[in-house]
């Protein structure tokens, strides 16, 4: 009878381990994890309403999460695929022409992204910034940051085109994908 006992107690917990461990781990969704490192690129209070999505080396977007304020969160942008990046509409449009290869940026309005956690770009040896890393090209620490993803031009703005003591400069300048660096952290941005 003890025999039986035990071999009944045996079964029950063969039948109850697995279906226990998938209650827990249907508990945590897969993304979550992805999910919490996209948002870790803007303030909580636009992050926590932001949609989620996953950005393929081609551009293509993959939805993970919907949203209500009109800004994407990704991780990974061309050149850094660990970096999280939240991005409205606009900007939104820019990062997914630039990882899709586009000869220039599909929006047709400024638009406004945040990389709270900062991120890398790759220089050359004279200090250019350029989109894709190679093997003429070092990486470079960015600090946390914001853009304004809209083609500004040096000559027209005054500003500088490479990183410098004011933490302002337009990063890929005389290309289609110019912008606006600020090094200026989004979660200490006077609200």
């Amino acid at each position: 009878m003890r025999h039986v006992s035990r071999w009944c107690s045996s079964l029950v917990t063969a039948l109850l381990l697995p279906a226990l461990s998938h209650a827990q781990a249907a508990a945590t969704p897969p993304d979550a994890a992805y999910i919490k490192a996209a948002e870790a690129g803007a303030p909580a209070e636009i992050a926590s309403k932001a949609a989620i999505a996953k950005l393929d080396a081609k551009g293509a977007v993959t939805m993970v999460r919907a949203g209500t304020n009109g800004f994407t969160c990704i991780v990974g942008v061309p050149g850094d695929p660990d970096a999280p990046f939240c991005a409205d509409q606009n900007a939104f449009t820019w990062i997914v022409s630039a990882a899709s290869g586009q000869a220039k940026p599909a929006n047709t309005a400024p638009g406004i992204a945040y990389m709270a956690q900062g991120g890398t770009h790759h220089e050359t040896a004279t200090r250019d910034v350029v989109m894709m890393p190679g093997p003429t090209t070092h990486p470079v620490r960015e600090p946390p940051h914001w853009m304004l993803m809209w083609p500004f031009e040096p000559a027209a703005s005054g500003l500088p085109t490479k990183e410098n003591a004011s933490g302002v400069y337009i990063m890929f300048a005389g290309t289609p994908y110019a912008h606006l660096m600020v090094y200026q952290n989004p979660n200490q941005m006077a609200k």
